[in-house]
């Protein structure tokens, strides 16, 4: 029995190695591409993507070949390969959102559908060798999906679903195609959770928790107020809006007009964008510390100035698409006028 359990700690520390490996070996290789770049004049992140696809794909077909393996395991050895299985699941996940400081939108979503396939993969397979278990548990958190929309009867058009559920219980909460509309979301209904906006005019939007991940897209004359995302954020298509954003890193496309109270912890990035202005991030509501602690962010370290622009690659020039936003211009008091 001792040396069963050995050989399986043996095993964990080599997957945990192996992954630490390849992404020191990816490291060295974005920063050579980076510098090529730099020396040539260039900026583009087209070798970026086809690097990440290159790292991507063996880490998905090694995932593919763990889940086979799953149902022709002793019974034994069941528990072990599961807890190896949410290892590699975790590291791939921090893989994908790493890799959305420089993706394209397009392929931000084309990764994350695979994380989700392979998300719903890992539940199918543990229901499958571990029925009683997964049972009870799926049935509690299909309680808390259905409740979620009774703490704000008055709001027809938000939409939470259950989406393909992974090992980290991922949901999915998602506002589109309102105008006019001013709509709160709670800490039930977006804890934990991939949070999507789009299409939204003249909103006003709080989210009142600590979504996993955020996406906007074709915002315009909206006003938009971020609990502490534990991951990333997403912007594409803004214009003439209001961002008030906490998060690990931010990327924004295609974005005109808009001003950015942004708390990051890693440099945010812009691409085609224009007129964009940056301040410190000041929106609170009440539990947002303890949302901090849940969202995993160190709210004392912020980097909120220091934006790289794809778009502008002079050294010895300030980027004309965004600025600082003057400080007698920064909003203050941020109640529904």
């Amino acid at each position: 029995m001792l040396d069963q359990e050995q050989g399986i700690a043996g095993r964990k520390e080599q997957v945990e190695l192996k992954l630490q490996q390849r992404n020191q070996m990816r490291e060295v290789q974005v920063e050579a591409a980076r510098t090529a770049r730099s020396t040539a004049g260039q900026e583009s992140t087209e070798d970026l993507v086809v690097q990440f696809y290159r790292d991507m794909e063996p880490m998905v077909e090694e995932m593919e070949n763990m889940l086979k393996q799953s149902s022709l395991l002793p019974v034994g050895e069941v528990n072990s390969h599961l807890d190896l299985i949410v290892v590699k699941l975790q590291k791939m996940q921090e893989f994908v959102t790493e890799a959305g400081m420089f993706l394209p939108p397009y392929d931000v979503k084309k990764s994350q559908n695979t994380m989700s396939s392979l998300n719903t993969q890992f539940q199918e397979m543990q229901e499958e060798v571990k029925p009683k278990k997964k049972f009870g548990f799926k049935k509690c958190k299909q309680k808390t999906a259905v409740a979620a929309p009774v703490t704000a009867p008055d709001i027809s058009s938000l939409s939470v679903v259950d989406a393909s559920p992974g090992y980290s219980s991922s949901n999915s909460c998602s506002l589109s195609n309102l105008t006019d509309q001013t709509v709160v979301l709670t800490r039930e209904q977006v804890e934990a959770r991939d949070v999507s906006l789009d299409h939204l005019t003249n909103c006003r939007v709080e989210i009142q928790g600590p979504p996993s991940t955020l996406h906007m897209s074709s915002m315009t004359n909206c006003t938009i107020l971020s609990g502490p995302v534990s991951t990333s954020v997403f912007v594409d298509i803004c214009t003439s809006s209001t961002l008030s954003i906490s998060c690990q890193q931010m990327r924004t496309h295609r974005t005109t007009k808009t001003d950015i109270y942004l708390h990051t912890t890693a440099k945010a990035i812009l691409e085609d964008c224009s007129e964009v202005r940056v301040a410190p991030y000041s929106w609170s509501y009440p539990g947002m510390e303890k949302d901090y602690v849940r969202a995993g962010l160190e709210r004392e370290v912020n980097h909120w100035e220091q934006i790289g622009d794809f778009n502008w690659l002079a050294l010895d020039k300030h980027s004309p698409n965004w600025s600082i936003l003057p400080v007698d211009q920064r909003r203050l008091d941020w109640s529904q006028t």
